[in-house]
């Protein structure tokens, strides 16, 4: 009985040694790797929601790349309408110049040839990309849009683009348009300066006249888009910034799941490795007494 009795009080300490063991071998992951978490099996329910953080984690970085993606085609959109605003600028100055009494049919004929060069500059910004994607082109994205019908002196400038909006995801079911309907701003704006610089071919100051009106329409819807772009500029660092709390609070709520308390686990250390000593000593004197006993 005395025999049976030690075996088993061997086997119970020899149980106790190896969740010693395994207690502080977890403490000593934790040490290591900084982690409460190490494996699924470390906090079920913890790991899940962590996975699930993660995952919202990632989400929330695409929608973040999506928001830089947006800001840089929105910041190319309002650079080009303000080389637009310049263009038109420029040619509502040398319309009032060209309507003047004083300046005669060659004088008129010398602003022709700079009007052509704003055309031929607007069909230059009309066709601007970013990314390989024309920005007035609508879904055409890999093509020039305008299309002047001869390199000066164009008679028509072809759209070839379509009217497809191009949106960027920003948050949980919100959407960015960062695009514009390049048709409906530059088409106007081809046929004023067009028609202005035949009239100054023409020495008509009727023609003039006339597409000096046109060109101030053209620039104020110019400006109307600018206006536009930098509404959704607007909307877009709003949406940077509240993804941004939103990525702080998950990063802290997964830090509260997944890394160790090292002040604690430094405690739990040393308490984990005493017991195992104490452990190891009984283990070692249990192990002494029933050889001694089966000796005997």
């Amino acid at each position: 009985m005395i025999r049976i009795t030690s075996q088993g009080t061997t086997a119970r300490l020899m149980e106790h040694l190896q969740t010693t063991q395994a207690r502080l071998a977890e403490t000593q992951d934790r040490m290591g790797t900084g982690r409460r978490i190490n494996r699924p099996s470390d906090d079920p329910f913890g790991n899940s929601r962590a996975m699930s953080m993660h995952a919202d984690l990632a989400q929330i970085t695409q929608r973040q790349r999506n928001i830089e993606l947006a800001k840089s085609e929105l910041g190319v959109t309002e650079a080009s309408l303000d080389s637009l605003g310049r263009v038109l600028s420029r040619a509502q100055e040398l319309a009032v110049q060209a309507d003047s009494s004083t300046v005669d049919a060659d004088g008129r004929a010398a602003i022709a040839a700079e009007i052509d060069r704003l055309i031929q500059e607007a069909a230059t910004i009309g066709n601007t990309s970013y990314g390989g994607r024309r920005i007035f082109g609508g879904y055409q994205s890999t093509t020039k849009p305008f299309t002047p019908d001869a390199a000066s002196n164009a008679t028509v400038v072809t759209y070839s683009g379509d009217a497809g909006v191009i949106t960027r995801a920003i948050g949980n079911g919100e959407s960015i348009e960062v695009n514009l309907d390049g048709q409906a701003l530059f088409g106007g704006v081809f046929n004023s300066l067009i028609a202005f610089r035949d009239g100054l071919n023409t020495n008509d100051r009727t023609a003039i006249g006339a597409a000096s009106s046109a060109l101030g329409n053209d620039a104020d819807r110019a400006l109307l888009a600018r206006g536009e772009i930098g509404a959704r500029t607007r909307r877009v660092d709003l949406a940077s910034d509240r993804l941004e709390g939103d990525q702080i609070t998950l990063q802290t709520q997964i830090s509260q799941l997944e890394d160790a308390d090292l002040t604690q686990e430094a405690v739990d250390l040393q308490m984990r490795d005493t017991a195992l000593q104490a452990a190891l000593s009984a283990t070692a004197k249990s192990l002494t007494t029933s050889l001694l006993q089966f000796l005997r």
